[in-house]
């Protein structure tokens, strides 16, 4: 609606990986209820994290915030979210990328929109496509998912502000539609990426029966998944380091990305 620098232009960072061109990348969706953008701990530093360690391209995503009178609510992150997954694929060659290996991690209400975007291929939620970048494959190879919110269904879990800021104006049966149609744990399709997660179980910000519930349908559907859920983890963790238990996530993903064959 404007061209204020992060407000109205979705963009993001590029975090290089060393190592043999071409190489896999990763799609970082940090969290914030979609209504900012959550502390260093969910970015840059993860981004960094990934590269240097997992030696993976990382592009860090800021998407379009939902304003306080509703500019930018659903459905324009995933529009973001979707566009910066195709955007990776178009510029591939350009960053050392390996276009069969790109995939998306999120934290948190950035877990909701990836997990949309990887469950829900060549949907583009209503938005009409522009130029040769929004026509490209927006498909991922892993998905990758930090103490997320999955269920906008305030009648399965607990709402967050996560649901009152995507959703902001809608109501009625459009909302209860809404509810529904974009709670993930129903939008499996038989095309979905293989899944990790992490989660803290006495989570007080977003309850932890998102990752149950997605747990489930994941093994209901039979989506290969790799399920971490510890007895403590404090929301907006990022890393977890000097967490007990929980600052693992970081070598199991790595570990699982290797058996998928994501990473060498």
């Amino acid at each position: 609606m404007g061209d204020e620098p992060c407000r109205d232009i979705p963009f993001v960072q590029v975090f290089r990986a060393g190592g043999v061109d071409p190489g896999p990348a990763l799609v970082l969706i940090p969290g914030g209820g979609y209504d900012h953008l959550s502390n260093e701990r969910e970015q840059a530093t993860v981004a960094a994290y990934f590269a240097e360690y997992l030696k993976i391209t990382t592009f860090l995503l800021s998407y379009r915030l939902v304003q306080p009178d509703g500019t930018y609510h659903y459905p324009v992150p995933l529009w973001d979210g979707r566009r910066a997954v195709r955007l990776v694929r178009t510029l591939s060659a350009r960053y050392g990328v390996d276009p069969s290996r790109i995939g998306v991690f999120g934290f948190s209400a950035g877990g909701h929109l990836a997990a949309l975007i990887a469950f829900r291929p060549k949907d583009d939620f209503g938005f009409t496509p522009g130029d040769v970048i929004d026509a490209a494959d927006d498909t991922v190879a892993a998905l990758g998912l930090g103490y997320p919110v999955i269920s906008l269904d305030p009648a399965v879990v607990p709402p967050s502000g996560s649901v009152r800021h995507l959703l902001a104006g809608y109501h009625g049966a459009e909302r209860a539609a809404l509810e529904q149609h974009l709670s993930a744990q129903t939008q499996i399709g038989p095309d979905a990426p293989p899944v990790f997660l992490f989660d803290g179980l006495d989570d007080r910000r977003v309850s932890s029966k998102n990752s149950l519930l997605l747990a489930q349908a994941l093994r209901d559907a039979g989506v290969p998944n790799d399920i971490h859920l510890f007895d403590h983890g404090p929301h907006g963790a990022g890393l977890a380091m000097g967490i007990t238990g929980e600052q693992a996530w970081p070598e199991l993903f790595q570990r699982w990305l290797r058996q998928r064959g994501f990473l060498p």
